[in-house]
């Protein structure tokens, strides 16, 4: 490792030193047990490729990471770790916008605020633009402009043998098609990419809630109210239970890209679908970098204190303790049959150390306008994403909680699988899931399967749920 130090322009940090223990640190702690022989911060391009070299020709594992947000801990390995959090440049170009892959979503957003311009970006400040486009990349503008993949006009890419190139549409196309939804660190390590901006000067913010009582009629006439919006809805529904004693949260939020009389209409339609007012209604007509910062949860912080803490010493996001996730497509709403026994899986059996959420995504509108095939995202039939997420919420916890949380965790999965289409987010990698392969990928795993062994004949950028 220390020949490695000193090809690199950027830095190499090594079990001995200062600071080992922050910098093998994802988002999630239940991974800090996996000790890294090397976590390279790289500066360029060029350090990515001699840190490829380096492991081929050392038989290193070697993974990338950007914002550590792999919910399944793939963005860590106990090899070397490719850390692409220097690689963070925003730059504004006549019709596109070059992002570095290790730039955060909070710091795209405040790079682009002096210009106007807008890129796609999901729901947390700290999520890269690396491995979130690189998944499909889903978020409030998605329904209204399409996935973030599907605004990607070129990536620059290192590599399996440390070469670099530009994949676009007439350079390395088939590569390129691959890299729109595939997931990350696949076929080589994207150090930037090129989008088309949007148009989105200023959203409107809603959140409504309501009584636990109300949970099925809200679940109910959600998901139909949802699919039939247009695209300019962005919305999503959850039920959440901090512990053990309170009543779960029934929420209703998400963002309107249009006008605020528009949105109210739209919002007047759902409650009278439920045929209950809300408890609570708040609406928010903001400009865009506002209305991003709530749905951040950060619109009482500055961007410097939007990171997680380590980033820097403003930074004030915590990290999670223990994350489990699983997640399906629907391309129909459920039952009310189906909903309410999702709504009986959520409840049953809490615990005070669990912080639980069965929620939907709105998918559909503008993402499904293109066809299974025309990018490696599949998906292309989907109206919601269904899925159950349970965060521990004490560092303390025992093997006995976790193996609760990963119980709960499937038996929500069984619950809302039979009402999916059998298909899964690979945004959300989910390590439980046995058919993988077409879940993330569908009939595009043939051919995701040769991109690779064009790119990556030996298979160096691997984990268990890689293309192979």
């Amino acid at each position: 490792m220390d020949r490695l130090r000193t090809r690199l322009a950027g830095r190499l940090v090594l079990p001995p030193d200062a600071g080992y223990d922050t910098a093998l640190q994802l988002q999630s702690a239940q991974f800090d047990a996996i000790r890294p022989r090397g976590i390279a911060y790289c500066a360029n391009a060029s350090d990515v490729s001699e840190c490829v070299r380096f492991a081929l020709d050392n038989g290193i594992p070697v993974t990338a990471r950007a914002g550590g947000h792999s919910s399944a801990g793939y963005s860590t390995t106990d090899g070397l770790v490719v850390d692409l959090s220097i690689l963070d440049d925003v730059v504004v170009g006549r019709s596109t916008i070059r992002i570095g892959a290790g730039a955060q979503a909070v710091d795209v957003l405040a790079a682009l605020e002096p210009h106007g311009r807008q890129v796609a970006t999901g729901t947390c400040a700290t999520v890269c633009a690396g491995g979130f486009l690189l998944g499909g990349g889903h978020g409030p503008q998605a329904r209204k402009f399409g996935l973030a993949s599907d605004r990607l006009v070129a990536a620059d890419v290192v590599l399996a043998d440390g070469t670099e190139v530009r994949a676009s549409a007439h350079e390395h196309p088939d590569l390129f098609w691959a890299l729109r939804g595939a997931g990350g660190c696949n076929f080589g390590i994207v150090t930037a990419l090129e989008v088309r901006p949007t148009r989105v000067p200023s959203m409107v913010t809603f959140d409504l809630t309501w009584d636990w009582a109300d949970a099925l009629d809200v679940l109910t006439a959600w998901q139909d109210w949802v699919i039939d919006a247009p695209g300019e809805l962005a919305a999503r529904f959850w039920v959440a239970a901090p512990g053990a004693a309170a009543a779960p949260q029934v929420l209703v939020h998400g963002a309107y890209l249009g006008a605020e009389p528009d949105c109210a209409r739209s919002l007047d339609r759902l409650v009278a679908a439920v045929a209950r007012p809300p408890v609570s209604r708040c609406v928010a007509d903001l400009p865009y970098t506002q209305a991003m910062m709530r749905i951040f949860n950060c619109a009482n912080r500055t961007v410097a204190q939007s990171h997680r803490v380590g980033h820097s010493p403003q930074a004030q996001l915590p990290r999670d303790h223990h994350i489990s996730t699983r997640n399906r497509f629907l391309t129909q709403p459920m039952p009310p049959e189906g909903s309410a026994a999702a709504l009986a899986a959520f409840a049953a059996d809490r615990r005070p150390a669990q912080f639980r959420i069965f929620g939907m995504y709105a998918f559909g509108a503008r993402i499904n306008e293109l066809a299974p095939d025309a990018t490696a995202y599949c998906h292309r039939d989907a109206q919601l994403s269904a899925f159950a997420s349970l965060n521990l919420i004490t560092p303390d916890h025992s093997p006995d909680d976790r193996e609760a949380a990963r119980t709960w965790v499937d038996r929500c999965f069984d619950t809302i699988d039979p009402f999916s289409n059998g298909e899964s987010f690979q945004n959300f990698m989910d390590p439980a899931l046995k058919d993988w392969r077409t879940a993330y990928h569908g009939s595009n795993y043939p051919r995701l399967r040769a991109v690779k062994h064009h790119y990556d004949p030996h298979t160096l950028f691997q984990s268990p749920q890689s293309i192979a």
